[in-house]
């Protein structure tokens, strides 16, 4: 077949395209410690390599069946993915845990009925008997012992995955779990290629375009938001550990400005970091002027942190056009919404007391009400519709529903969950029971001016005397309230019945905070706060020792999982006196 006449196919054909049109471009470049440059890639090499992977994994007889990816390395990891891709093997992408952690891995490997582990030597020295113990006699596959042979054929299967796949399973992304058990979602490359284009589309990105990338690398937002869109486009991507940004916020910023970095991002958390952890002297020298989408995701979008993000680094080049708010999850491959590249951020002030009974509605002076940021406009190829989530009826403009989204990019449901696949991924409106499928995303939005706005969750509203509130809007709150409590680090949460209009808060304590000797006045200021901004009273609070607050691989945190900590009295507390109701 003409790969001209299918280059769209799946992303296979795109690196075939631009292996031969630019050989020699660096495609990835690796940091160390996110400073020094340790690797590159170009695109020829990639291609060598992924296909010196995919002929051992046939050679081996693994097509058709399922791999666990596990590699700390993200272009190792990204090579040996590409060659998953190549062989007709699924991969299964897993973070890379700690020995002890290793429980995890075998989990998600029993749920998949993987074939083999496919890790690099360091992983497998590291991890192999742990992972065995839970996950049992599986293969191993050493990628270090793979040798890459230049200009090597493409295994057999090639040509029909790369030129006449594009139905067929590329890879299993497991959920990070922030509101349950991790599901492996069935992502084709027919999914794959949709969301590559609408991406694309969005950030109008392009083969001079430069990302550069601290995500996870086995996660939805790193892989397919960083990796994979630079080699959809034929760009070039710059590479770090996400330790080396958390640890030294500064090394993001420098990267961008050193690579003229075009296109990079996270959650909302790592906007307030720079803003927080980075000092003057650190911003010295920064050029931020080539930087055109600065996208911000996976958690709700803050205007506080958009406006105190521009306002510090405007003087060294960032533009307030280059921020953009987008929506997304892994049941939808990745990206749902996001505004034009150079629109940037738009602000919603909304009434407080409307939002509590479900409307989305402009608070009566600009700056009054609860802040939002909009999450782009709703195009032709991603249909989203706002929706009741019981009478599953669609709701008009400014009213607050579940959001469902339609479309090509949306997976073929959850890997062995038939009847969750069905409720999940093929939900339909109650007037067209015979019409467009939809994805139920489980998030609360509304359309207003034409622009979606997120939130919450819909499982983790508090319901409170009848009214809505939403969990971030506490915890945001709460982690102002004093300065013994760490940024970013509580979960709000009701508590089952019988006790159901209880609402509970857990927070964990700076590090600083831990020597602060009354813990019973911070407690105090934190009850204090929520009532004042909320009108909620909490009727317990559980501080607890930093980074002992569940979170899934991308940061979120983990309601469910608090709430399931606290009932089971299993949080170790930190020095906090014995808290009863309110």
């Amino acid at each position: 077949m003409d790969a001209t006449n299918a280059v769209d196919k799946t992303i296979l054909a795109r690196l075939c395209r631009h292996a031969e049109a630019t050989p020699d471009k660096v495609a990835y470049i690796g940091l160390d410690r996110g400073e020094t440059a340790a690797s590159q890639c170009t695109y020829a090499q990639l291609r060598d390599r992924a296909w010196s992977i995919a002929a051992e994994l046939t050679e081996r007889g693994y097509a058709g069946q399922r791999a666990i990816v596990l590699d700390a390395d993200p272009l190792a990891f990204f090579q040996t993915f590409l060659g998953c891709l190549a062989a007709g093997v699924v991969a299964v992408p897993v973070s890379v845990p700690s020995a002890k952690n290793a429980g995890a891995v075998a989990a998600i490997g029993r749920n998949a009925r993987v074939a083999c582990v496919i890790a690099g030597e360091r992983e497998q020295a590291k991890l192999r008997d742990a992972v065995a113990a839970g996950l049992g006699a599986v293969d191993w596959v050493d990628t270090g012992a793979i040798a890459s042979i230049q200009g090597i054929a493409p295994p057999p299967q090639f040509e029909a995955l790369a030129y006449a796949g594009g139905e067929t399973l590329a890879f299993l992304q497991y959920t990070s779990g922030s509101t349950g058990t991790p599901k492996g979602v069935m992502v084709g490359h027919d999914n794959l290629i949709a969301n590559q284009r609408a991406i694309g589309h969005y950030m109008r990105m392009h083969r001079e375009s430069v990302v550069v990338g601290w995500l996870p690398h086995y996660h939805d937002m790193g892989l397919i938001g960083n990796l994979l869109q630079t080699l959809y486009q034929g760009g070039q991507c710059v590479l770090m550990q996400p330790i080396d940004f958390i640890q030294k916020p500064a090394r993001w910023l420098r990267a961008i400005s050193d690579y003229r970095g075009t296109v990079s991002g996270g959650p909302n958390f790592a906007y307030d970091l720079c803003v927080r952890k980075v000092g003057e002297e650190a911003r010295e020298g920064l050029d931020l002027s080539a930087w055109e989408v600065a996208y911000t995701g996976a958690e709700p979008v803050r205007a506080g942190t958009v406006a105190a993000f521009v306002e510090a680094y405007a003087p060294h080049g960032l533009r307030a056009s280059s921020v953009f708010p987008c929506y997304g999850m892994a049941e939808a491959t990745l990206f749902v919404t996001g505004v034009m590249q150079g629109d940037g951020a738009r602000r919603y002030d909304l009434d407080a007391g409307a939002l509590s009974i479900g409307d989305a509605t402009a608070a009566a002076a600009p700056g009054e009400g609860m802040a939002f940021i909009g999450c782009g406009g709703i195009g032709d190829a991603t249909p989203v519709r706002i929706v009741h989530p019981d009478t599953r009826a669609a709701l008009p403009d400014g009213s607050i529903g579940e959001i469902w989204v339609g479309g090509d990019s949306v997976a073929r449901g959850y890997f062995d969950q038939p009847e969750l696949s069905e409720r999940t991924f093929a939900a339909t409106l109650a007037d067209a029971p015979e019409g467009q499928r939809y994805l139920r995303t489980g998030d609360l939005g509304a359309l207003l001016d034409g622009q979606l706005l997120i939130t919450g969750r819909l499982k983790d509203v508090l319901i409170v005397r009848g009214k809505n509130h939403y969990p971030q809007d506490l915890e945001h709150t709460a982690q102002d309230a004093h300065p013994a409590l760490a940024f970013g680090g509580g979960a709000a949460f009701q508590r089952p019945a019988p006790h159901d209009e209880q609402v509970v808060i857990v927070h964990e304590l700076s590090r600083q905070g831990l020597g602060f000797a009354d813990k019973a006045a911070i407690v105090d200021a934190l009850r204090a706060e929520i009532i004042a901004r909320h009108g909620v009273a909490v009727a317990q609070v559980r501080l607890i020792k930093p980074g002992h607050l569940p979170r899934t691989t991308s940061g979120k945190v983990r309601r469910g999982r608090c709430r399931e900590l606290f009932e089971a009295d299993a949080f170790e507390a930190a020095d906090a006196p014995e808290l009863s109701e309110a």
